[in-house]
């Protein structure tokens, strides 16, 4: 929140004799309004891409008209909540253009090092310089408070509008998650209903005499169906807020490669594969094993 003029002044120590002490200066910097401005724009020129904030000739005479009646009312004032908000609107002009605000601190010290010369030569009173070069000072670094200040809000204003719009994409996001988590619970819970099916039609097998293919099929339906309630329950408890466990995908592969070996033993050409499945399965053993003494510690 911008500071009220009356706390930006008490803030510097301008007071109102420092307001008198310009307006003495006023009638001799009115002198070299033009001669300022003209030394003013050769500063700005040497600026890199000036040129693009400078276009035309339009815009040009528009920003010296701009520039010179700043630089009078940096002595003639009145210091009021109007010359605030005057400032403002400069401020948030330059933050619109985005012009950096590099350029407005070295204009300033520019306006500074102009002003002091001016007032070196031209008042004989050293005292009375003296004073005249502290209040320039004082109402030189308000404006530049004033002006930077409005970069300052312009980023609170960018920042906080992000952090809004980076909200409401969380939110978007953590209720697509749990939608999406919702449809694969529900594509669980179907495929558990099918395996049931196809528990029911292994049972078959059995009933038409092929007991041993009929006991293997069964039991290697049965395991998918142990993997699908472990994992329709471990999706239950993450919409409930609890993590994933990797175990759970390690026993779902020690599973899978259980089924596989019931299904090879019935065909006696197939025992390199078996070999194989059952090295796999010791490996997957000892990763479980692992990943259950790292849980428990």
């Amino acid at each position: 929140m911008a500071l009220a003029i009356d706390k930006i002044k008490e803030n510097y120590s301008f007071t109102d004799w420092d307001a008198k002490v310009l307006m003495r200066l006023a009638s001799i910097m009115e002198k070299h309004t033009n001669d300022f401005t003209d030394e003013f724009y050769r500063k700005i020129k040497t600026f890199k891409n000036a040129s693009k904030y400078l276009k035309n000739e339009k815009i040009i005479k528009k920003h010296r008209d701009a520039v010179q009646g700043w630089f009078l009312k940096l002595f003639q004032g009145p210091f009021d909540d109007d010359y605030l908000y005057y400032l403002e609107r400069i401020g948030y002009t330059h933050v619109k253009v985005a012009l950096p605000s590099h350029y407005v601190n070295v204009s300033i010290n520019f306006i500074r090092n102009y002003c002091t010369k001016i007032a070196i030569e031209e008042v004989p009173d050293c005292e009375e310089r003296s004073d005249m070069i502290v209040s320039l000072g004082k109402i030189l670094d308000m404006n530049l408070d004033i002006l930077t200040s409005s970069y300052i809000q312009e980023e609170k204003n960018i920042f906080f509008i992000s952090k809004k719009a980076e909200g409401k994409l969380i939110n978007f996001a953590k209720r697509f998650s749990y939608g999406l988590n919702l449809v694969l619970l529900l594509g669980l819970v179907i495929l558990g209903i099918t395996v049931l099916g196809l528990f029911g039609y292994d049972l078959t097998h059995i009933l038409s005499g092929d007991i041993e293919k009929g006991l293997l099929a069964s039991l290697g339906s049965l395991l998918m169906l142990w993997v699908v309630i472990e994992l329709v329950d471990t999706e239950v408890d993450h919409l409930k807020g609890s993590k994933f466990s990797i175990k759970i995908f390690v026993s779902v592969a020690m599973v899978a490669i259980i089924r596989k070996i019931l299904i090879t033993s019935l065909k006696s050409d197939e025992l390199n594969a078996q070999i194989f499945l059952v090295i796999a399965l010791g490996v997957l053993g000892a990763i479980l094993w692992i990943i259950s003494k790292t849980e428990s510690t």
